[in-house]
């Protein structure tokens, strides 16, 4: 072996006594790789999957990469899949129209005749997140009433409403999940989101330890009683609560109202969903035209007088908001039955039909426009619900990249949660350095977590914007980090940190 000279290893050791010591011990300064390394190293010792997939937003420069080809599922951040795809079929200024019609006579103040309203798939109808959708029903009874209608004798029909030979809930979906609102079914009509609000009392002065000497008040509002109920109280829970399951077969709603010696609650509210949102708004109009002095006088289609002329004349027709606007809270929010519908909707667009097969096929020519290998990505439906789903970190970064490429980019970025601001990110604990630099589309399920969106650098003039993806798979139920923990760590580094 060549030995060095003595006079070069003295100078070596003079020198490094010259130098200071925390000079020679200092760590080198954190990076996003040397961060991002050693947090999904922490996290995959604990035999969780992290898929991570780092670009530059101008150009799709990888920037980071780890298991970016592995699949897992995305849970609701396949709702970009599917709202971007509508954007890119309708454009942001897309509104669905729903058109009623009046099929029958009117004889002075009374009408004879249906009602007629013609299913769009509007998603947005009769709910209360839109001032142009809350009122409804008092609209199309305002309508009535300006043509003089004070008594009508006939039905509420919707047409178009067939859902078709794949029933109405999406493949793959947990039935155990169905009476929850997060999974009400994304019918062809839909009123007030296919849920109404549930809720329990018991009966005064009643205590849990012990069987209520009267029945426990069920209650449903809107008014709406096509929805038996069971309630089976536990007293010994050790987690107090309520959850309703719908039951297989009956059509029943079973809820458990559970309950401690030290919890007790007189009263219960959940929301629920309905698989008759025509009975809902059958309901809701009669309510409408009730406070207006108009009463309907409900008569089997058999037994109806049939007049001498019928004609159909329209009433009135019900526009949605904007779908830049319905986008924004169904990515904010994250709502599954928004997204359905959107994705549904585009699928007849490219295909000509709603249905379940058809939504596959027209995303995957979707992903194949944009030049995205279906090996990436398998959306099965709209909302990530669905546990046929398959994504990857990469494919669902490359949709986000191939989007701000599209003229509809700004109105897909501004639907997205906003980290320590707004939507599923509000309650992040990211720092004020990061807190609004970072937007991203979050998903759920059991054992899984996904974030996919953009990330603002203000001190990298090379790549001042990112894309990302971040995927965890098999989440253990006690982990040092939890996923929230572990996406706020990569966030601040996304943000603060040189690449390398």
């Amino acid at each position: 072996m060549r030995r060095l000279p003595l006079a070069t290893l003295l100078a070596a050791l003079s020198l490094s006594a010259c130098l200071p010591r925390a000079a020679v011990n200092r760590p080198p300064p954190p990076t996003v790789l040397s961060v991002a390394n050693a947090l999904f190293d922490s996290v995959e010792d604990e035999g969780t999957m992290a898929s991570v997939f780092m670009v530059d937003a101008n150009t799709g420069t990888p920037l980071y990469a780890r298991h970016e080809r592995v699949r897992l599922l995305p849970a609701s951040t396949m709702k970009v899949v599917s709202t971007s795809a509508a954007l890119a079929a309708f454009g942001p200024d897309f509104r669905f129209h729903t058109p009623v019609t009046l099929e029958g006579t009117q004889l002075g103040n009374l009408y004879l005749g249906d009602l007629v309203v013609e299913a769009s798939g509007d998603p947005s109808l009769g709910s209360w997140r839109f001032p142009e959708t809350t009122m409804a029903c008092e609209q199309l009874a305002e309508a009535l009433q300006a043509r003089g209608i004070r008594q009508w004798v006939g039905a509420v029909r919707v047409s178009n409403a067939d859902e078709g030979p794949y029933g109405l809930f999406g493949p793959g979906w947990a039935w155990d999940d169905a009476a929850y609102a997060y999974s009400a079914p994304p019918t062809p009509f839909v009123f007030r989101e296919n849920v109404v609000d549930l809720s329990l009392e018991r009966p005064e002065g009643q205590d849990c330890k012990s069987q209520p000497r009267r029945p426990i008040t069920v209650r449903y509002t809107p008014s709406f009683d096509a929805l038996p109920t069971v309630v089976y109280l536990d007293p010994n829970a050790q987690k107090p609560g309520l959850s309703c399951m719908r039951e297989r077969g009956t059509g029943r709603m079973r809820c458990v109202w559970r309950s401690s010696a030290e919890q007790c609650p007189q009263k219960a509210f959940m929301r629920v969903a309905i698989d008759e949102p025509q009975a809902l708004f059958t309901s809701c109009v009669e309510d409408a035209l009730a406070a207006r002095g108009i009463w309907r006088v409900p008569v089997p289609p058999q037994l109806a007088p049939v007049p001498s002329a019928t004609t159909s004349e329209p009433l009135l027709d019900f526009v949605s908001p904007s779908l830049a606007e319905l986008v924004k809270v169904t990515n904010k929010e994250s709502l599954n039955l928004y997204a359905e519908r959107l994705g549904l909707r585009f699928t007849r667009e490219r295909t000509g039909t709603e249905s379940y097969p058809a939504l596959r096929d027209a995303m995957a020519q979707e992903l194949t426009r944009r030049g995205i290998s279906t090996r990436l990505l398998r959306p099965v439906d709209g909302s990530g619900l669905s546990r046929y789903n398959v994504a990857t970190a990469r494919g669902l970064a490359e949709v986000i990249y191939t989007s701000l490429k599209e003229p509809y980019a700004p109105a897909l970025l501004e639907s997205l949660p906003i980290a320590g601001v707004d939507g599923t990110l509000a309650g992040s604990a990211v720092s004020n350095g990061t807190r609004g630099l970072i937007r991203a589309k979050t998903g759920t399920l059991s054992g899984q977590k996904a974030y996919v969106g953009v990330a603002e650098r203000p001190h990298d003039p090379e790549h001042p914007r990112v894309v990302f993806a971040l995927m965890l798979g098999n989440i253990d139920d006690q982990p040092a980090l939890t996923a929230s923990q572990v996406f706020e760590r990569f966030a601040e580094a996304m943000v603060s940190l040189p690449l390398r």
